[in-house]
């Protein structure tokens, strides 16, 4: 009996999912060692693929890791604002480099509505493994930038990284979509790379090295509790 696991494919895995099914068939037909390799190429596709069950805590004051990865830089640096120039609030940048070995689903950092979902088109540069190959390729390479409000006018901003296995920058919710922490938010197919902008105030949790998992680890902490909810 052959075993399959129980995994759920993520809806953004399925397309990459289908073409590595389709070459294993081809494969097989034509030589059969070829295609058992290709067998195990779609399983472990499978496991980065699929949609991991991963416990939220119930936290308004927590950010969470929007993807499974090591955090590759933190630095200080300045809200993106999309094409409309450098006119931006400051902020602190955690970057997250997704491996290939990490599963792919991005989750959502906060509660809240989306605000902006933004795709820059540019190149798909390597990123290499120094700060000036990482600056290089933030300005060139294509990104997708969703902005997260939550209940008490908070902002964090998620911005997706094209790199040169990730070619595909996916999310698929509109503006003024609701979103909870943890939720389901995209895809970067695959391994790319993340930089997420919490406010400057915020206490970081994680340093540079770190592995975080998506929805899981705590990665920031807003300065204080507001005592009211905006209208």
């Amino acid at each position: 009996m052959t075993f399959i696991p129980d995994w759920k494919i993520a809806d953004d895995g399925w397309p990459v999912l289908a073409l590595a099914g389709i070459v294993t068939i081809l494969t097989s037909m034509i030589f059969l060692p070829l295609g058992c390799f290709f067998l195990g190429i779609m399983l472990w596709l499978a496991h980065g693929l699929r949609q991991p069950n991963r416990q939220t805590k119930a936290d308004g004051q927590i950010i969470y890791a929007p993807a499974d990865g090591v955090v590759l830089d933190i630095e200080t640096d300045q809200f993106p604002n999309g094409l409309a120039g450098d006119d931006a609030a400051p902020a602190k940048r955690i970057t997250i480099q997704t491996r290939l070995t990490d599963t792919q689903l991005q989750t959502s950092p906060i509660t809240g509505h989306i605000v902006d979902n933004l795709l820059l088109p540019g190149l798909f540069r390597k990123w290499g493994f120094d700060r000036p190959s990482w600056q290089a390729a933030r300005r060139s390479n294509e990104r997708r930038e969703i902005r997260i409000r939550d209940a008490y006018d908070r902002e964090i901003m998620l911005v997706q990284l094209g790199s040169k296995t990730a070619r595909q920058l996916i999310c698929r919710l509109a503006e003024g979509k609701f979103i909870q922490a943890g939720a389901p938010i995209g895809m970067a197919r695959i391994a790319g790379v993340v930089d997420v902008f919490v406010p400057v105030g915020c206490k970081l949790l994680v340093e540079t090295g770190q592995h975080v998992i998506a929805g899981e680890t705590a990665i920031a902490q807003f300065a204080r509790r507001p005592s009211t909810k905006q209208s």
